[in-house]
């Protein structure tokens, strides 16, 4: 399912730059219970002043360095797929049996509609188009003449 097309079909003025973003970030690994502690490090971001207290998401911060752990051991690789990362419409935002039923919705949609046509045959239909006038122009003005001449034969008689 395309989340972003299926919440396009439900809100159509919606801009999906502005309003909604749906993400997908691939396999994520997820730690297993105990790994924890096994990748763990420490990272400085600011050195702390002489009399200053180090604080966590100040002067650090702990992150886990995967290449310490091994997968399928100590974390697994899971799929979480695409997910609506960020929701700035006033409406409330769909559930997935409401996403799934307007992806339903919009395939449905999509198969009615008649075929784009290429740019070869927009030509031709708009080459064939034209023919046809230039062709009911051509007859036209042959008429428009013979009835001059008509006109005139008499005129002249």
């Amino acid at each position: 399912m395309n989340k972003a097309l299926a919440i396009m079909y439900l809100y159509p003025n919606a801009n999906p730059m502005r309003d909604f973003t749906v993400q997908d970030n691939g396999p994520e690994p997820v730690l297993r219970e105990g790994a924890e502690e096994k990748g763990k490090f420490r990272y400085e971001i600011k050195l702390p002043e002489e009399d200053e207290q180090t604080l966590e998401g100040v002067h650090y911060r702990y992150g886990i360095d995967y290449n310490l752990l091994i997968e399928g051991e100590d974390y697994d690789l899971v799929e979480r797929g695409p997910y609506i990362a960020y929701w700035g419409l006033d409406n409330p935002q769909p559930t997935e049996t409401e996403l799934q039923a307007a992806w339903e919705a919009y395939q449905e949609a999509e198969a009615n509609k008649p075929p784009k046509l290429s740019e070869m045959e927009i030509l031709q239909r708009e080459n064939t188009l034209l023919k046809a006038q230039l062709n009911a122009q051509s007859e036209r003005s042959d008429f428009i003449e013979d009835v001059i001449s008509e006109l005139a034969t008499q005129l002249y008689k």
